[in-house]
């Protein structure tokens, strides 16, 4: 057992190392509240051992801060200690913080619920059963689901079972050693403000963990588990969105080793589509990812397409789908006339999308007096364009996070609600969910491109009949990875540079304002002055209108990886396309802006950073 002097000593070299610039004073204040605290008794060992080695750079990063709510709740590297990290306290925190803020907010006597779910990360089962110990040892009622579930489907159950909350361990798309705690509200969508910082304020506040065990739980009727007839609901309101009876369609489809084999496999094969082909050796579950490429599990990248598309070739498949571990994302890739596979980007399949839900829609007499779709800030104006040329409304430039369509869906009326994506492959239809699902994505997807495969024409080629149509529209997002205190202060150090100090031109294209989304404020470059304030929440946001119609760009940290991600969004419209000759010579001008756009960006991204 360690001694007074003992915790004096650590504390001495703790101090140490603070002077030595090896650790920030944060880290230094949670870790000595680690090491004297006794709620955190059971770790103290730990972080001797941590200390006694020097291992400070490894402390730094695991307590320099609290790990946040971002977009999707709190998401980050599993480490055994630490504030900054998953791991059995900070999820056990989270519980009990998430527990804490229900109670205050719907009162000390209300009767309340939460559905747990978790993807096939390590550690997932454990930290979701966690979660329904500690929800049950504060008096809520949980439902648990016994194995890997989409997100989707908690989306759907919370709603389905008049959930208070819903809780969800997955870390979506990234590398093996993350993992994630996301929180759901009653409607089934993500967790909003307030509420994100409610929560985030409790579970600050937490000291004691107060929690039974799952069968103690079960026995006293405050842990159930979910089943069969649960699954079955889920997969039958997904199907419930089907548009057509087009069904002759090959299909290669991919979990990633995710949870996609529960939902959008069977969403397939249960809606007709008997020609599927899995990627067999992606197929399993398994948290390290072993034969997706870089063990990265992210299908917006080509590499994690890999194996779905070689497969393709040799079966002569129609369509290639692939989903993320937690089956709440999708890419799409599909043949071209020269045999070579494209992967469609988040933005060229949400404007397909759009375009064949809305056609579909009015041509079946299904489309509701006041029809609407949702997209994000990020996300292609294409489908604004789309949409009001079928007579639908635009809710556009929402915020970065499927939780603000979600918010969206509710605030103009579910019932009158299409469609919405966001450009990082999320997509949703229908108000069975409040939350982004593959498995419905998928569903849309073989569809529209089972009909076009039986009328003799491809889907790039309607694609292409959409920019012309409505203009060509590029878009194309570039990121930086910056982990760790040091990334977090270079990220800031950029975003201020951005705010306050931006280019007055890239590529040639003029900076006509400067939108600032941390202060609200709309800044005309020219002239010198505000002109107008930002719509939406403040947020660590800026973006660039270009004097050029059209042109944008967009520069944001994300809310849960390391890394600031910049979109570049352009059009060329349908009367520039004629008089330059034709689409092909469209796409040529505008890949040369984005390219000299991007060049450009580089070099101011690589200057501010220094600053």
């Amino acid at each position: 057992m360690a001694t007074v002097s003992d915790s004096v000593s650590l504390l001495d070299r703790l101090a140490a190392a603070r002077d030595r610039g090896q650790i920030a004073e944060s880290t230094e204040r949670h870790v000595r509240l680690w090491l004297t605290d006794p709620a955190y008794a059971r770790y103290r060992a730990a972080v001797a051992e941590h200390i006694e080695q020097g291992l400070f750079r490894e402390l730094d990063d695991a307590f320099w801060t609290v790990l946040p709510f971002g977009t999707g709740g709190r998401r980050g590297k599993m480490y055994p200690i630490g504030a900054n990290v998953m791991n059995e306290r900070t999820v056990g925190e989270s519980a009990q913080g998430l527990a804490d803020y229900l109670r205050e907010q719907l009162g000390a006597t209300a009767s309340l619920s939460c559905v747990i779910a978790h993807d096939t990360r390590h550690n997932s089962q454990s930290f979701a059963r966690l979660s329904a110990e500690v929800l049950a040892g504060n008096g809520v009622r949980v439902f648990l689901f016994p194995s890997f579930r989409a997100t989707p489907q908690l989306s759907f159950a919370v709603r389905q079972l008049g959930a208070s909350a819903g809780i969800v361990i997955s870390a979506s798309h990234n590398p093996p050693s993350d993992n994630g705690f996301k929180c759901s509200w009653s409607t089934g969508g993500q967790v909003l403000p307030p509420h994100d910082a409610g929560i985030i304020r409790c579970v600050e506040a937490v000291r004691e963990i107060r929690r039974i065990d799952l069968e103690a739980g079960a026995r006293q009727g405050l842990i159930t588990w979910l089943g069969p007839r649960d699954d079955d609901a889920y997969i039958a309101a997904v199907r419930s969105q089907s548009l057509s009876a087009a069904r002759g369609l090959r299909i290669v489809y991919t979990p990633l080793h995710g949870v996609g084999m529960t939902s959008v496999a069977r969403t397939l094969r249960e809606s007709g589509f008997s020609d599927i082909h899995i990627v067999e050796s992606q197929s399993t579950a398994d948290g390290s990812f072993p034969n997706v490429a870089n063990h990265s599990p992210n299908p917006e990248q080509p590499a994690a397409l890999r194996e779905a598309i070689e497969l393709a070739r040799r079966v002569d498949a129609d369509l290639v789908l692939a989903s993320d571990p937690d089956a709440d994302r999708i890419a799409v890739a599909v043949p071209r006339r020269d045999g070579e596979w494209q992967p469609l980007t988040g933005n060229q399949a949400a404007a397909l999308m759009a375009d064949y839900v809305i056609r579909a829609r009015a041509s079946s007499g299904r489309m509701p007096a006041g029809a609407f779709v949702v997209k994000t800030l990020v996300t292609t104006e294409l489908i604004t364009r789309i949409a009001e040329a079928g007579g639908v409304a635009a809710v556009r430039d929402l915020p970065v996070g499927f939780k603000w369509i979600g918010a969206a869906i509710d605030e103009h009326g579910p019932g009158r609600f299409l469609f919405g994506a966001e450009e990082s492959l999320g997509y949703l239809a229908g108000d069975y969910a409040r939350d982004k699902d593959a498995s419905l994505a998928a569903l849309l997807v073989s569809e529209f491109a089972a009909e076009l495969k039986a009328a003799g024409r491809s889907v790039l080629e309607q694609l292409d009949s959409l920019y012309s149509r409505h203009g060509y529209h590029v878009e194309t997002a570039l990121s930086k990875t910056r982990p760790g205190r040091e990334g977090a202060a270079e990220i800031a150090r950029i975003m201020q540079v951005l705010r306050t100090s931006p280019p007055r031109e890239l590529a040639g294209l003029a900076v006509a304002t400067v939108h600032d989304f941390v202060d609200g404020c709309v800044r005309d470059i020219a002239a010198g002055r505000s002109v107008g304030a930002t719509a939406g929440p403040r947020q660590q946001q800026v973006m660039f209108e270009f004097a050029r119609p059209g042109w944008r760009l967009v520069g944001r940290p994300s809310g849960t990886e390391p890394k600031i991600k910049f979109y570049i969004f352009g059009v060329v419209e349908p009367a520039r396309i004629d008089s330059l000759g034709g689409l092909a010579a469209a796409k040529q001008e505008a890949a040369s802006i984005v390219a000299r756009l991007s060049e450009e960006l580089e070099a101011v991204v690589t200057q501010s950073a220094r600053a």
